[in-house]
């Protein structure tokens, strides 16, 4: 009996080594959009093909719906949600702030940085607080030289293999999309209040943004990065995507850049606590 304990008391030791013996890491990136060039001779006027959206998480878009949620709490008017069947009724203007509601698509252009609470743990895959970067002093350089930083993040994460670690959903810059439209039916119901006497539909077409793709960063040995990225231009009356896509090996505390006709990336991975 005491032999089956002990083995069962090593097991859970065992166990319990093996989960704190994975390595973690944090990357912090900054994105920009490269100077204009007339002498590029790349044709983006072919629409890429959509990116495989398989094991997303979408990090990023938390972040800046609790940016655009805030700014309700606040008292936007861009970012509280409207009452328009009490509009119709009354007359009168009513507000409210839902934290279910999607604040990202009111913004006309994205924050620089996602909203993040400062966090010190290995439990699973968070945000960067902006107190937490190393990469302020890259941005007023970017700016120094008339380049547009679109966006400055990054996040915490365990080492995975390349089957298991997430594709971190990237978004920036300002929005490409059409204004809502609005119909409005009256209620064939006589009896109806008359709050709800109206039947409001809201269409609208998909939200786009400036930056949009995907990266990933998995551990086999070494650590590499698969990058897809897409920016959107616009060239005359025509929207342009021109994507950039790159898969490298890394080392821990070197600063990469990846370099694009149209965009440029400069990130940095870190060991966290190892």
């Amino acid at each position: 009996m005491k032999t089956i304990k002990s083995l069962a008391i090593l097991a859970a030791l065992v166990s319990s080594a093996s989960a704190h013996a994975t390595r973690w890491f944090e990357v912090e990136m900054i994105a920009f959009e490269q100077e204009p060039s007339f002498s590029l001779r790349e044709d983006f006027s072919i629409e890429p093909e959509p990116l495989n959206r398989k094991n997303i998480m979408s990090l990023l878009f938390g972040g800046f719906n609790t940016t655009g949620y805030k700014l309700c709490l606040e008292g936007s008017e861009q970012f509280a949600e409207q009452d328009f069947i009490r509009g119709l009724t009354s007359g009168a203007r009513s507000s409210s702030c839902d934290p279910d509601v999607n604040y990202v698509e009111k913004f006309g252009t994205l924050p620089l940085s996602p909203q993040a609470e400062p966090q010190e743990h290995m439990d699973s895959i968070y945000l960067l607080d902006k107190s937490q970067f190393n990469f302020s002093n890259k941005i007023a350089e970017l700016k120094r030289k008339g380049l547009k930083p679109l966006l400055h993040t990054g996040w915490r994460f365990p080492e995975q293999s390349n089957k298991r670690a997430p594709n971190i959903e990237i978004i920036g810059g300002k929005q490409f999309a059409s204004p809502s439209s609005y119909s409005v039916t009256e209620n064939d119901d006589q009896f109806s209040s008359l709050s709800n006497r109206f039947n409001i539909q809201e269409s609208k077409e998909q939200v786009h943004w400036q930056l949009e793709g995907l990266i990933k960063i998995h551990v086999r040995h070494y650590l590499y990065v698969t990058t897809d990225l897409d920016l959107k231009y616009e060239d005359g009356n025509d929207i342009r995507t021109a994507r950039m896509s790159q898969y490298t090996r890394v080392y821990s505390g070197d600063i990469h850049y990846l370099d694009h006709p149209k965009l440029g990336v400069i990130f940095q991975i870190r060991k966290y606590k190892h």
